[in-house]
């Protein structure tokens, strides 16, 4: 149980660090001391660098492909996510198997998480930030992201099922 309380502290302040303070290099720093933080005492898993990797990969491609068909942009004109972002990826990829691993009880769980709270975060941190804008109309950005989010969040648990399935097997 510590795991998760501690899993979550830590991508709540990652979350928020990384869309108030948004510096690439203080990002870059605060995310590879949450993932050493991560890796020594919260996951401490072989492949638990592949996951976070695979994830963060994942989910970089899905916010440059949100940027390039313009329900998200920059509001400095910037034709990709700005690094705080693509790292926050990261730091979502560390909490994803830990904090938010009830959402592995049901795929419809986590399809509706991701309808509601995908969107709900992104509308928050572009609101704190400023450097990221939602398309216009607003209501159309939050349902691209919304039904983007219903479907990409489900397919993250279920791989996750899998290495938590295969992990408890190589225990047995």
């Amino acid at each position: 149980m510590w795991r998760v309380v501690a899993s979550a502290v830590q991508f709540q302040i990652a979350w928020l660090f990384c869309v108030v303070v948004a510096n690439p290099i203080a990002v870059a720093l605060f995310t590879l001391c949450n993932l050493c933080v991560h890796l020594r005492y919260v996951a401490n898993l072989p492949y638990e660098p592949v996951w976070i990797l695979s994830v963060g990969c994942a989910g970089m491609l899905l916010d440059t492909a949100m940027f390039a068909s313009g329900v998200l942009s920059s509001s400095g004109g910037q034709a990709f996510p700005p690094i705080w972002l693509l790292l926050l990826w990261l730091n979502f990829a560390m909490a994803l198997r830990y904090c938010f691993a009830f959402l592995q009880k049901s795929l419809w769980l986590s399809a509706a998480a991701g309808f509601f709270a995908g969107p709900a975060s992104y509308f928050t941190g572009a609101y704190l930030n400023g450097g990221v804008v939602l398309m216009s109309p607003l209501f159309l950005g939050l349902l691209v992201l919304a039904a983007t989010w219903a479907i990409f969040l489900p397919l993250l648990v279920a791989l996750a099922r899998v290495i938590h399935f295969r992990r408890s097997h190589e225990n047995a």
